[in-house]
């Protein structure tokens, strides 16, 4: 990769009132993003008081560009004051929190109304404090450390005290430390929004992370549009309900991917050129298509929640295929369902994925154009892969492989009543996964902690049931359980993939041989899904 080094970044040191001074003409502007001004009372405090002692406070990031972005009109609380529109400006990418604290508190515009930036100094004991009510003489407001006329008015009543000098003293101190501050400030310049986002991705020295769709909400923004609007109101359809947490940069993946430019980030960067009205459209057929993506998850393969869903770039998959075919048809769905379990098995998105969901992309519109195995991705898993896999709830397997269970119509083993899927599921409780060689049991036999979460160990079963089997060993509470089932038996254990003939493993507690014969119905079950014969 060539290195561009043209035009490196440009450190320079600059007086809280310079930077002051060029938030209020309009050279220096804050992205509006969704976060806001977060901080809390302590944290200005903190920062004020660092200034005050003069430790560093850390550098400010700028982004010096002709790119028309979203800023913020309002700053901590209180309007900022009408600039006019020019370009280049400087964007804040890092800092904002600081910046915003020292513009806020330098220029809170009501001294008496309580608000975590409307902070006072006390001049006698010399530290900072929020205004609480009651308004003293000997505390200054910070709001008018740089207004000559007021600061001079504040000095004559400063002046009828006894210890007038001293306080006098104080004042002016305050104010040369403020006026003297110096901050570093970098500049990138001439950088495209495309050179920005991975130094803006990468920025965290608030603990807010910052990423892709942070600064597509700027870059998109008119009159007219608002990204984060939009999406919120996909979120709130009835129908994506249950899929709320997907994260806000799929949703740009869909929009980019669906009219045309593909999913990677040169595809998504080029959003930022369509029109307000083109940009809406496409929102109404990003909602649409994630509605019926979705719905193919929920009844189709039975998964309930963004929770259980192996990948969010599956949904990015399927909203494609759903905004460009109306009526799919029985073979069209046949071959989405073997992807989706292919997929999830073959963990086909753990690594760099860009290209791979290109790659996918691509085979839907093969699929649409006929070939009905033009998704079929190749499974090599053998029964030994099944027998080494642990169980941990948020890999992809794991998910992939309880969906695949409640696809399998599982009955309680203790009783052989059916399994409510979507309250087992959705709840997403560890309860809800039984031990079938409960761990306590295996632990006292000597079998290590990641033997005894085996994959081929879990079966679904009701919290309730769970408690009562306790840490019986399974010739015990199954044994128990197969001759109450009567001739139930045979298919309750068979909707758990376990075996019930009478040299089954688990009969006389065999646990190596139990985990072989399990892996290897559920190797037969996984290939029969992914439509290997």
């Amino acid at each position: 990769m060539e290195l561009n080094i043209t035009h490196p970044p440009e450190p320079k040191i600059e007086r809280i009132t310079n930077l002051v001074n060029r938030i209020q003409t309009g050279d220096i502007k804050i992205p509006k993003f969704q976060r806001g001004f977060v901080w809390e009372e302590d944290q200005i405090l903190k920062l004020l008081e660092s200034i005050y002692q003069g430790y560093p406070i850390g550098s400010l990031l700028f982004w010096l560009s002709e790119q028309k972005m979203i800023s913020e009109k309002n700053v901590g609380g209180f309007d900022l004051p009408p600039t006019p529109e020019k370009y280049p400006r400087n964007y804040v990418l890092d800092g904002q929190q600081r910046l915003t604290t020292i513009y806020g508190v330098l220029n809170w515009p009501d001294k008496t109304m309580l608000h975590k930036l409307n902070v006072y100094f006390d001049l006698e004991n010399r530290k900072f404090i929020h205004f609480n009510g009651e308004q003293l003489d000997k505390h200054i407001p910070m709001s008018i450390l740089f207004k000559t006329p007021e600061i001079l008015r504040y000095r004559t009543i400063l002046s009828e005290f006894s210890n007038a000098n001293e306080l006098q003293e104080s004042v002016d101190a305050l104010y040369e430390i403020f006026r003297e501050y110096l901050i570093p400030v970098v500049t990138i310049k001439e950088k495209t929004v495309e050179d920005v986002c991975p130094i803006f991705e990468r920025i965290n020295s608030t603990g807010t992370k910052l990423n892709i769709f942070d600064l597509m909400v700027a870059a998109t923004w008119s009159d007219e549009f608002d990204l984060n609007d939009k999406v919120d109101q996909i979120r709130e359809s009835t129908k994506l309900k249950d899929f709320d947490n997907i994260d806000n940069s799929v949703f740009l993946k869909f929009m980019s991917s669906i009219n045309g430019f593909g999913s990677k980030r040169d595809g998504v960067f080029k959003l930022r050129n369509l029109s307000s009205e083109q940009l809406d459209k496409l929102g109404q057929t990003v909602k649409s298509s994630a509605e019926r993506a979705i719905d193919f998850f929920s009844t189709e393969l039975r998964v309930p929640s963004d929770a259980f869903l192996p990948y969010e770039n599956q949904l990015v998959v399927l909203a494609y295929f759903f905004s460009k075919v109306a009526n799919p048809t029985p073979a069209q769905l046949s071959a989405l369902r073997r992807w989706f379990w292919q997929t999830g098995f073959s963990e086909r998105y753990r690594g760099a994925v860009e290209g791979i969901l290109e790659q996918d992309l691509s085979a839907v519109d093969t699929l649409i154009n006929g070939n009905t195995n033009a998704m079929d991705l190749r499974i090599s898993l053998v029964e030994n892969d099944i027998l080494k896999r642990q169980f941990w709830k948020n890999s992809a397997f794991s998910k992939t492989f309880v969906v695949m269970l409640a696809n399998h119509a599982p009955r309680n083993l203790t009783n052989g009543e059916t399994i409510d899927i979507r309250v087992a599921l959705t709840s997403f409780n560890n309860k809800e996964f039984h031990h079938i060689f409960p761990k306590d049991f295996l632990k006292k036999l000597g079998v290590i902690s990641e033997k005894r979460n085996a994959i081929a160990n879990i079966c679904m079963i009701s919290a309730a049931q769970n408690k009562n089997i306790s840490n019986d060993p399974p010739s015990v509470y199954l044994r128990k359980s197969y001759d109450m089932l009567a001739k139930d038996g045979d298919m309750v254990f068979k909707s758990n993939l376990i075996s019930s003939v009478s040299n089954a493993p688990w009969r006389n507690d065999n646990y190596d041989a139990f985990l072989k014969q399990r892996s290897a119905a559920i190797l037969g079950r996984i290939l029969a899904l992914c439509g290997v014969t």
